[in-house]
């Protein structure tokens, strides 16, 4: 899944990037922790 990073995130990236992680990493973690979206 492709997704915009809202904050520095260890090992993904940094704000505003775009990266393409696993669903369930996104799903599970990023998106419900706002720290990042579709």
């Amino acid at each position: 899944m492709q997704i915009i990073l809202l904050e520095k995130v260890t090992n993904v990236g940094s704000l505003g990037d775009i990266v393409k992680v696993k669903d369930g990493y996104a799903r599970n973690f990023l998106i419900p922790q706002k720290l990042a979206r579709r």
